[in-house]
């Protein structure tokens, strides 16, 4: 209930803040890489760190090798478009693997469940730094050498957690961090996804058909990934985590490429139809999860 009143709190946080003209607009860059560092450099830090044995990233590495999945079918049929672009289309057709996956995933699975979607963090981010790299790269807005380092932390993060793994064991107060984070993702995961919604930005890129082909048949591609590892897996935790991810991400889109396209300065019709249409299996994924449990 909490990590819900967070979402909707938060939604209507981003959606007055786009209310606020030029001015906002000027500062939104900023706010969106200091959430990355307060956010998303937390989690993968924390998450690393608080690793017991190898056997637990057998499930996240499964749930990581379809990000990889995305990204190949993205690359092989982007046509003229640069590769940044069919990484974000790659990113934006991909499923929300933490702020709408964490806070569900405690919901329905509990801490196991809870551990698995933060732990799908840090394999993923060498994937997500990949992704990162080429759209910098090709980003229509030129971006300075300085925020690289932000834009990468997440990266960064995860091989200190690693490292630090390796030193010792977490302390137990990490484990309060782990909590706290449903409900903190879904707030400013909900707020920076509504405030990049409403932008200027994304609200001038065109609405096209070919657009809605190409984010529907890769989600389909994503879809059919994850719902194997559904029908194959024996845990539970991991299952509900997987169902979340293949359909849930349907009813909630990748926050993080809405966002991007705002920094990057992309003008992506499938990013634009991904935030639209990605709600509409919203109660099948959640049906599929409540079943599970």
């Amino acid at each position: 209930m909490l990590s819900l009143l967070c979402f909707v709190f938060g939604g209507l946080v981003g959606w007055g803040a786009s209310r606020g003209g030029v001015r906002v607009e000027r500062v939104w860059p900023v706010v969106l890489r200091t959430q990355i560092g307060l956010t998303s450099v937390t989690l993968s830090l924390v998450a690393a760190w608080r690793l017991t044995s190898p056997g637990q990233l057998i499930g996240p590495l499964l749930l990581a090798a379809g990000l990889w999945v995305m990204f190949i079918a993205s690359m092989l049929t982007r046509g003229d478009r640069s590769s940044g672009e069919g990484a974000l289309e790659a990113w934006a057709t991909g499923p929300n693997s933490g702020f709408w996956v964490v806070p569900t995933a405690t919901a329905f699975a509990g801490s196991a469940g809870a551990l698995i979607a933060v732990l799908a963090n840090v394999p993923s981010t060498l994937w997500g730094a990949v992704c990162v790299h080429l759209m910098r790269r090709d980003a229509p807005t030129r971006q300075r050498s300085a925020t690289t380092w932000v834009d990468q932390s997440p990266l960064l993060a995860s091989v200190v957690g690693l490292l630090l793994h390796l030193a010792g064991h977490a302390p137990n107060s990490s484990q309060e961090i782990l909590t706290l984070a449903g409900p903190l993702l879904a707030f400013s995961g909900a707020a920076l996804f509504a405030g990049s919604v409403a932008h200027p930005h994304n609200l001038a890129v065109p609405r096209s058909e070919h657009a809605l082909r190409r984010w529907t048949w890769l989600t389909v591609v994503r879809v059919s990934y994850f719902l194997l590892i559904v029908a194959f897996t024996t845990s539970t935790p991991l299952a509900i985590v997987a169902a979340l991810t293949a359909l849930t991400a349907l009813s909630a889109p990748s926050f993080q490429p809405i966002q991007l396209a705002v920094l990057y300065g992309y003008r992506s019709g499938v990013v634009n139809t991904a935030v639209r249409w990605g709600w509409v299996l919203a109660p099948f994924g959640l049906g599929l999860a409540a079943f599970l449990r």
